[in-house]
Order: structure tokens, then sequence, then C-alpha cells
């Protein structure tokens, strides 16, 4: 064993059999701990993926709920650095969404996300495609 993996052993960090990053879990939101937004940029319409871990962030409230507020931004691929602002309040034992808002954007369905981002991916590799096709080709004598 090596040195590294030693100490990763004596203070908990994943291991590279379970496939983390130091946190132990992954950015699928597959645990319970983990709430995913989806939502969508008003300026330039791209999908955005936010991450809530829910046994460190939501903040409690004087009625017993819990409240998230979390500030996505995209990639910047369309020079578009506008920020959505979602702010999130659960019940109390923090598992129902009671109401959800967005602000700079919307909130969207998980499916929604999904053919946005297809979408967007399909229309990059079409751009590509034709900057290629139009890029002279330059013949070798």
């Amino acid at each position: 064993m090596s040195f590294l993996s030693n100490l990763r052993k004596i203070f908990g960090g994943a291991s590279k059999s379970r496939g983390g990053a130091g946190g132990g879990s992954s950015f699928g939101g597959d645990d319970a701990n983990t709430h995913l937004i989806y939502a969508k940029c008003r300026r330039c319409g791209e999908p955005l993926l936010g991450r809530i871990n829910m046994m460190n962030e939501p903040s409690q409230e004087d009625d017993d709920t819990w409240v998230v507020r979390k500030t996505l931004s995209g990639s910047g691929k369309n020079y578009c650095f506008q920020t959505v602002e979602v702010t999130l309040q659960f019940d109390r034992q923090k598992k129902n969404v009671l109401s959800a808002e967005a602000t700079g954007g919307a909130l969207i369905s998980a499916e929604e996300y999904a053919a946005l981002l297809a979408a967007q991916q399909a229309a990059a590799a079409a751009a590509a495609s034709a900057a290629a096709e139009d890029t002279p080709q330059t013949k070798e004598a």
C-alpha cells in the first residue's frame, strides 16, 4: 500500500475502487442525501444542473421548514454569464419541495434538461461539421 492510500484509509476519503472523487458521492444524485435542480437560463436557454447536499445546505426557518438558495451559472460557451438563483423550500423532513422559485431563468424537469442538453450538443456537432466543410483544404505538391 502506498503512503497516499494509507492516508485515504485513515481519513475516510474515497478509494479508487469506489470511483468517487474525495466526497464519496457521485454527482448523479443517486443517494438519499442529494437533490438535483434542473434550470434553464432566461437569456441564452442553456440547461443548468445543480446539486443540493440535503445534509449540509438547507437552513432551518422559523416555521420548521428548510430553505436552500443555490446560484447556478452556465458554461459561458454562448458568451452568456447570466446567473440563475434558485430558492427551494422543503418540509420538516427535507423530503418534499413545498415551493420553488427561480430568478434569471426557469425551473425545468429532468426530461426537459436531457432534451435541451441533447439539442445543444447536436447543434454544436452540426456547427463543427459545417465549419470543417467550409475550411479550405490545402493540397500538398
